[in-house]
């Protein structure tokens, strides 16, 4: 009888990815009809930037409702509506084609760079990138998470380069940082880890970006108070109204007490998974600092997921580094029936995040609350820790065996 460990064969891999992939962006073809979905709300941003207003979710949902566009509200720092400002002069349907196919450019420049980076054949890393259902999501929605992927990763290749490439890894961590919950923490890898010059590099470029927000906001130096005080209000909305799709365990939890569970008001068991994230980032430490940089910076994106204030579906993105390094591993100890399954459930998993709507909790929220786990070999997860030195190289691809060569 056959072993149905070892159920996973190329065939059957090659046909999972390929219908995963096309799933994943079945949502592109009725996309218009539903108004770009998150697009508008950077659109109303571009349209309100230089202005005090932007800084104002009144004032884009005004914009919104004048111009027949999906009520989103925008949540980032200002210094983003510069961006779009150019794109705000443009017809509504026209910019947001043109800002999908940006983003799509985006996430394929991300999956062929960490194709190197993390040592993946380029085909499949391509097609593991476009079978994602997350990353799909988010270019579909018209959020932006292929940017920051393709920063991160530019941030590890440039820290592999060693000090040539500090300063190239400072800028993208630090234009990561328009992400704040997601980004920052690549701030503090470079601390941890002790490189100087890309933490005073991306020091220097969050000070930039501090100034191009008050030049969004009309010269409001306060800006970052006022933006702070209208995230913190706008959470708990997001509990009652797509709660569902939150992701990290502080935004699971928060959910489940809007739900109706007995923890008591949203707050107070957020903070309870703000704790268990930290103890879960304190014993990471060691690892952060010792493993090589594509590894340090995986982990690093897959515990801010799992600690992250706002942690949603399209913020999976960010998985697709870990992602890869699991990928690394498996081919260089010849794949094991634990990874083949691994990777086939996370996809799977993935995939179903719409279920979310019915049930109340993400599947997808389970990839992120494991992955870190995974990647660091706790508990159940000690076969899946780094692979021996020497076997695999992020210089160069890695032979995936199952999945084929490059």
């Amino acid at each position: 009888m056959a072993d149905w460990r070892m159920v996973w064969t190329v065939r059957r891999v090659r046909l999972w990815v390929s219908m995963a992939a096309i799933a994943a962006w079945l949502p592109l073809l009725g996309i218009s009809a539903r108004g770009w979905l998150d697009f508008s709300a950077f659109y109303a941003a571009g349209a309100l930037a230089f202005e005090p207003q932007v800084l104002d979710l009144a004032s884009v949902a005004s914009f919104q409702e004048a111009h027949r566009l999906p009520n989103t509200p925008f949540l980032y720092p200002p210094t983003l509506a510069i961006v779009y400002a150019p794109l705000a002069t443009l017809p509504y349907e026209l910019a947001a084609a043109l800002h999908l196919v940006a983003q799509a450019a985006f996430l394929l420049a991300a999956a062929v760079l960490g194709g190197h980076v993390f040592g993946i054949p380029r085909r499949w890393a391509v097609v593991g990138t476009l079978a994602w259902s997350p990353a799909a999501a988010a270019v579909i929605s018209g959020q932006n998470s292929a940017v920051l992927l393709l920063l991160t990763i530019v941030s590890a290749w440039a820290l592999v380069r060693g000090s040539g490439g500090h300063l190239l890894a400072g800028f993208a961590i630090g234009f990561a940082t328009y992400r704040p919950h997601l980004g920052l923490p690549l701030l503090g890898l470079t601390l941890w880890r002790r490189v100087w010059y890309a933490l005073a590099v991306a020091t220097a470029t969050i000070a930039i970006q501090y100034a191009l927000g008050a030049v969004a906001t009309g010269g409001q130096l306060d800006w970052p108070a006022r933006w702070l005080s209208t995230i913190a209000a706008e959470t708990a909305n997001d509990f009652h109204s797509i709660g569902w799709q939150a992701v990290g365990l502080p935004g699971i939890l928060g959910r489940l007490s809007v739900g109706g569970s007995a923890l008591g008001s949203p707050v107070g068991p957020a903070l309870i998974g703000y704790l268990v994230g930290l103890l879960l980032i304190v014993s990471a430490l060691g690892s952060l600092r010792r493993w090589d940089a594509p590894r340090a910076v995986a982990l690093t994106c897959a515990l801010a997921l799992f600690a992250g204030p706002r942690g949603f579906v399209y913020d999976g993105t960010m998985l697709l580094p870990a992602i890869a390094i699991l990928a690394r591993d498996g081919a260089a100890r010849g794949w094991p029936w634990g990874y083949r399954w691994l990777l086939a459930s996370g996809y799977g998993l993935a995939l179903i995040w719409p279920l979310g709507g019915v049930v109340g909790v993400n599947p997808l929220a389970i990839v992120v609350l494991l992955m870190p786990f995974v990647l660091l070999g706790r508990g159940p997860f000690r076969t899946f820790g780094p692979a021996p030195p020497g076997l695999v190289s992020h210089a160069r691809a890695v032979p995936l065996g199952i999945l084929g060569r490059p």
